[in-house]
């Protein structure tokens, strides 16, 4: 991985911002899962309130039995309010960390959020060895890269403090060549052998070719730092960091081991939660549909139906927010794992330019 420390911070960033907008997607999809069992709620019980007062206009029944089943009504309409008031307050938090202004867009408080997606339970959870969990974490969680990469870094500034520290010997070895030329005086001109320095710039550049006067040289120094405080003061500095920055990878070691752990215990806590909620709303419906063909053979009461209907709506509702903490464990499984851009197809790439390369698959079928 070649990623650097800021891109590292980044990821990071995005991973975070992107778990977020997930859960509080999955609660608006679950609050919108919410409305429509309170609306089957309300059907049922103004089925039941039409139903009794046939049955009050032939004389088969008693007029109290349409007071009951009409504050069952009302009831249920006044759940069905609430849901629908956590559905929209829900859509507006969602707004407001989708937008870059938040709410303020002039057309944005008219858009209404649709969810396209159901919440769907797998029918078995994969349960790998949590070691091999916290294994693949440690391989792909950014803290541990940007850990790492922070220590190779004190290390390689370890290594040129120490190198200043050091005594330094340097040795050099120069050979030039040079020309001698120009115009001789007349007492020059009388001396035997000065008469080859005679001529211009071409005499010049020919001695140099030849290396008629070459000079050598050679020679070496030595450098021995006496009490370099500033690097002595620097090197101590620098070994902390790398104390305190192996430190910081040891406890986030530690902190991704129990991430992993409380991630899969909340996992399968949630899927637990989830299996209770399914069977308790099958025996609910069960007994509501018992009590209905009794209640049609007279053998049964209204009020007996009337909770039996209460019954079945406090089971769908235990259903539905069982399934939105489920969906809340899988995405803090997914973070502490270090999957979750991976898994929702998140670009880094794209998220560092701001522009999504791929094309839009919107409008899509909604799920059913």
């Amino acid at each position: 991985n070649n990623l650097k420390v800021t891109d590292l911070q980044f990821k990071l960033q995005v991973i975070t911002t992107v778990s977020a907008v997930l859960n509080l997607y999955w609660d608006l999809v679950s609050f919108n899962e919410d409305v429509k069992a309170r609306q089957r709620e309300v059907e049922t019980s103004k089925k039941l309130f039409d139903d009794n007062k046939r049955q009050v206009e032939i004389g088969s029944l008693a007029t109290i039995e349409i007071t009951r089943a009409e504050a069952q009504l009302y009831a249920s309409d006044q759940d069905m309010v609430i849901s629908q008031t956590n559905l929209l307050q829900q859509e507006t938090v969602l707004k407001n960390a989708l937008s870059r202004n938040g709410v303020a867009g002039p057309n944005l408080a008219d858009v209404h959020i649709v969810p396209l997606d159901k919440i769907e339970i797998p029918a078995k959870d994969e349960a790998p060895p949590v070691d091999n969990l916290v294994r693949d974490a440690l391989e792909r969680r950014p803290e541990i890269a940007q850990s790492r990469l922070n220590i190779e870094s004190n290390k390689l500034n370890l290594t040129g403090i120490k190198n200043s520290l050091k005594p330094t010997l340097q040795a050099f070895a120069e050979v030039t060549n040079n020309g001698l030329t120009g115009v001789l005086t007349p007492a020059g001109a009388l001396q035997p052998g000065l008469a080859y320095l005679a001529g211009g710039y071409g005499n010049l550049l020919a001695e140099i070719a030849r290396r008629n006067y070459p000079n050598y040289s050679a020679g070496f120094s030595l450098n021995i730092p006496l009490r370099n405080r500033a690097a002595q003061s620097d090197y101590v500095t620098s070994l902390l960091e790398i104390r305190q920055n192996e430190l910081n990878l040891q406890k986030s070691t530690n902190q991704i081991r129990v991430d992993v752990q409380n991630a899969t215990i909340g996992l399968q806590q949630a899927r637990a939660r989830y299996d209770s909620a399914m069977k308790a709303l099958a025996l609910s419906q069960q007994t509501l549909n018992a009590d209905q063909r009794k209640y049609s053979l007279g053998a049964a009461t209204v009020f007996q139906v009337i909770q039996d209907q209460r019954d079945v709506a406090t089971a769908v509702s235990n259903e539905t927010q069982a399934m939105a903490n489920y969906s809340h464990a899988r995405i803090a499984f997914e973070q502490a794992l270090g999957t979750t851009l991976e898994t929702h197809n998140v670009s880094l790439d794209e998220a560092l330019t701001g522009r999504v390369a791929r094309p839009s698959t919107l409008p899509a079928e909604v799920k059913q």
